[in-house]
C-alpha cells in the first residue's frame, strides 16, 4: 500500500508498504530513502479520528493501528530529543534543526531569556540568508522573515537580531544549525511532548521529556516536577492516567490527568513509559553505536575551523 509521508520540512515523499508490516518496516523505509541510519530518534505520527497526535507503534501491525487514518498520511518527526552533539549524522542534525525551529516559531518551544531568543533568531537568520549585510534590514524579503519569526516585536528587538546576525559573518549554514541546537537544548522545554489534560477539573498540560514529567497551568506556569526515578507505578484506565510518585519523605502521592479520548489517554501513558525506557536505559540501535567516528571528526573540523569572528 501507498503511504505519504510528510517531513519536517514539509517534503513529502511515498512510499509503498505492507499494511500488514509492522511500524518499525515502514519507518525504516522512510529513513532509508533520506540515508538516516540514526532512526531511533525518529518516529512516525498520524491523526486519530479526533485529532490525537499519535505514533505509531513500531512493533504492531500498521492495519492494526490506522483503520481510522484518512489518505493514509503519516507525519515523520523526531520523537527523541538527543544532545545536539550526539548526532553523528548532518541528515539527522537538520532534520532536528527544522523541526526545533518551527517549534520556536509558532512557541511551542518557550525561550524566556531575550538574549538566548536574539541568539538563536540570529542563527537562524544566518542559516537561511547567509552573512549579514549593512542594509538587509530593509530588505523586503529579509523585513519579512524577521517579522515572521518575532511578529509584534517592538524594533529595537528586531534591530538586536540583525546586530546579533552581522555578529556571525563566515559561519556556515551547517554550523548555525548546530549551534542552534545547543542554544535551544538548554531550555527547560527541549524535547518535551505536551498533553492537554483535566486535573481537578481545570485545564492543564503535561509535559513529557528527557528528564520527567511536568505540569503546567493554563498560563504554561509549572506547577509540579516529577522526575523519572520518583515515578513508581503508571497505569491509565479509560480516559485517565494514574501515576503512583514518591514525595521527598520517601511516601507515595497518587496524581490523576484526564485526558478527552481513551485513545489520548494511551498515547499519554506511552509517551510517558517509552521516553523514561529512552532516555534511561540504552535503546539506542548498535548499528549507530558501532560506527566509525570518521564522520564526527570531519563534521567538528568544519564546525570549528571556519573563519568566523565570534
Amino acid at each position: 500500500m501507498i503511504f505519504t509521508v510528510v517531513l519536517p520540512n514539509s517534503v513529502v515523499i511515498e512510499i509503498d508498504v505492507d499494511i500488514r508490516a509492522n511500524g518499525q518496516e515502514c519507518l525504516d523505509q522512510v529513513c532509508q530513502h533520506l540515508g538516516i541510519l540514526e532512526y531511533d530518534y525518529f518516529g512516525l505520527q498520524f491523526s486519530g479520528s479526533k485529532g490525537e497526535k499519535i505514533w505509531l507503534n513500531m512493533r504492531n501491525r500498521i492495519n492494526q493501528q490506522v483503520s481510522e487514518m484518512r489518505a493514509h498520511r503519516f507525519h515523520l518527526r523526531v520523537k527523541f530529543y538527543i544532545q545536539p552533539h550526539l548526532l553523528l549524522q548532518e541528515s539527522s542534525r537538520h532534520l532536528f534543526y527544522i523541526q526545533v525551529k518551527q517549534e520556536i516559531l509558532f512557541k511551542t518551544l518557550h525561550v524566556q531569556d531575550e538574549t538566548k531568543l536574539v541568539t538563536i533568531l540570529a542563527l537562524i537568520a544566518q542559516e537561511e540568508f547567509g552573512d549579514h549585510v549593512s542594509n538587509r534590514l530593509h530588505l523586503p524579503g529579509y523585513e519579512t522573515f524577521l517579522e515572521r519569526i518575532c511578529p509584534q516585536s517592538d524594533p529595537d528587538f528586531l534591530k538586536s537580531v540583525a546586530s546579533c546576525h552581522s555578529g556571525l559573518r563566515g559561519v556556515s549554514s551547517q554550523n548555525a544549525e548546530y549551534r542552534m541546537l545547543q542554544e535551544a537544548s538548554t531550555l527547560e522545554d527541549y524535547g518535551m511532548e505536551k498533553h492537554e489534560v483535566k486535573m481537578d477539573r481545570k485545564l492543564m498540560s503535561v509535559g513529557v521529556g528527557p528528564e520527567g514529567v511536568f505540569i503546567y497551568d493554563n498560563h504554561m506556569e509549572l506547577v509540579d516536577r516529577i522526575e523519572y526515578p520518583m515515578i513508581q507505578r503508571i497505569v491509565h484506565d479509560a480516559c485517565s492516567c494514574f501515576m503512583s510518585v514518591y514525595t521527598e519523605e520517601m511516601e507515595t502521592r497518587r496524581i490523576e490527568v484526564r485526558l478527552r479520548t481513551l485513545r489520548a489517554a494511551s498515547c499519554l501513558y506511552r509517551c510517558i513509559t517509552e521516553m523514561h525506557s529512552f532516555f534511561r536505559c540504552d535503546t539506542v540501535n548498535s548499528e549507530v553505536s558501532s560506527q566509525t567516528y570518521r564522520d564526527l571528526k570531519g563534521l567538528l573540523a568544519s564546525l570549528f575551523n571556519e573563519n568566523t569572528t565570534t
